[in-house]
């Protein structure tokens, strides 16, 4: 297991959430930076990440989420599930999930993702509804118990797959879940404990979005993950420099 450094130092861990300067406006990036900004400066000082990258990141993966204590920003993915559940439960998952590549889904594995809670139901896409997200989630815990189903979901701001607990020095999925939702404090470490365990510290410092994304997203859209964070990191640039 990884040990996860920022995690356990006390020193970093307590330092302010909040920055010093807030950044007018209500961009995704300004309400993030508003809210997190004191830690993400500190550890980005730490491990050589500019704040506008990490910034950036943040954007991309869960946009202007607010933070609600006990649900951390979700999304549940149906074909990490199948992986991990369906493939040896078939009949069940078919009856209550869908995604691209599965049945005559059109599109690729990580599209076209719905469910429903019983089997004469209409089907119903749940992403960029967080209620909707949960209630998948609730769902595939029944199906599966709450330990499978969080592995099977991204958390956080940084949406950090639940299958990722053992390398940012979670036990379980569901112990990493329970943490993000207790405080974006524990968030922001697990970001800077999971670009460090994956070694991809280098191609954020060097502006390298495609060889990050390649590892953060995965291989299959990597391409365009790279392009949304280029965009993010040139607004963020943008609004750290110059306050518009």
């Amino acid at each position: 297991m990884n040990p996860a450094p920022f995690r356990n130092n006390v020193e970093l861990t307590r330092a302010g959430l909040k920055p010093r300067r807030r950044l007018p406006g209500e961009t995704a990036i300004a309400v993030t930076w508003n809210r997190l900004g004191g830690l993400l400066d500190r550890l980005c000082t730490v491990s050589g990440i500019a704040p506008a990258t990490a910034l950036a990141v943040w954007r991309v993966e869960c946009g202007s989420l607010a933070f609600i204590r006990g649900r951390p920003a979700l999304r549940f993915e149906p074909h990490i599930f199948y992986n991990r559940w369906g493939k040896d439960h078939e009949q069940d998952f078919d009856r209550h999930f869908q995604f691209g590549g599965r049945n005559g889904v059109d599109g690729a594995r990580w599209q076209n993702h719905v469910f429903r809670l019983k089997a004469e139901a209409e089907w119903q896409r749940f992403h960029g509804d967080q209620s909707a997200e949960y209630r998948a989630l609730k769902l595939a815990s029944a199906l599966a118990g709450t330990e499978i189903a969080a592995q099977c979901a991204s958390f956080g701001g940084p949406q950090i797959m639940g299958f990722n607990h053992d390398v940012i020095g979670y036990p379980t999925a569901e112990a990493m879940r329970q943490a993000f939702g207790r405080s974006e404090r524990w968030q922001v470490c697990a970001f800077f404990d999971f670009c460090t365990a994956k070694d991809i510290i280098g191609a954020l410092t060097a502006r390298d979005w495609l060889g990050f994304a390649r590892v953060y997203n995965g291989p299959g859209n990597a391409e365009a993950y790279a392009a949304k964070i280029a965009a993010a990191y040139d607004e963020a640039v943008r609004l750290l420099e110059h306050g518009a």
